[in-house]
């Protein structure tokens, strides 16, 4: 086997373990979680928060994908059910009202669904990069600068992404603009509350 080939095998292998290990559910679930601990939940009202903004609508996107092809329908429109969801999600966090910040988490992770289904009308946007990118970005401003290094994950997922040819570099680089314009809305929120 020539060095070249072997090379690009081991990035292939490498790009495939980050898209594994950061799947957009997880990189949520994280997200959900710690905004409910920061809320002062506890663990197990955390626990409730997540299965109720991640698990329950995640499990139904699932379950949804077999009747939806048996059917013939697109699918976006899961995509949009589970916008749907998570807007739902949304008002109720406000209306319970929960402690900062899980409402505005909660709202613009529909704000990040909700682009999704939006965007990929046009491009194949991609949500890994995306929740990865506003992640990283959550993360810095809720727990401070020192937390900046988790940005290096936004390129190596576009890489991942790319390689993987799941996207290409125009859908990767949409994925990291949608999940930055996601940020700035938690942040306008996020200065108005």
């Amino acid at each position: 086997m020539s060095t070249t080939v072997h090379r690009s095998s081991a990035r292939l292998a490498l790009a495939a373990s980050l898209s594994r290990v950061l799947p957009p559910a997880l990189v949520l679930a994280v997200l959900v979680l710690l905004a409910g601990l920061e809320a002062g939940l506890g663990l197990l009202g955390a626990g409730v928060l997540l299965a109720a903004i991640i698990g329950v609508p995640g499990l139904l996107y699932k379950l949804a994908k077999r009747p939806f092809q048996r059917r013939g329908f697109p699918d976006r429109l899961r995509i949009q059910l589970l916008a749907g969801f998570t807007f739902a999600g949304a008002v109720a966090c406000f209306l319970l009202p929960l402690g900062f910040p899980v409402p505005l988490t909660v709202a613009a992770l529909f704000v990040g669904n909700a682009g999704l289904v939006f965007f990929r009308r046009w491009l194949n946007v991609s949500a890994h990069v995306s929740v990865t990118t506003f992640g990283a970005l959550w993360i810095m401003a809720i727990f401070g600068g020192a937390w900046a290094w988790l940005l290096i994950l936004s390129p190596l997922m576009m890489f991942s992404r790319v390689s993987l040819r799941e996207h290409t570099w125009p859908e990767a680089f949409s994925g990291a603009a949608l999940g930055t314009a996601t940020f700035c809305c938690f942040l306008i929120a996020m200065t108005w509350s």
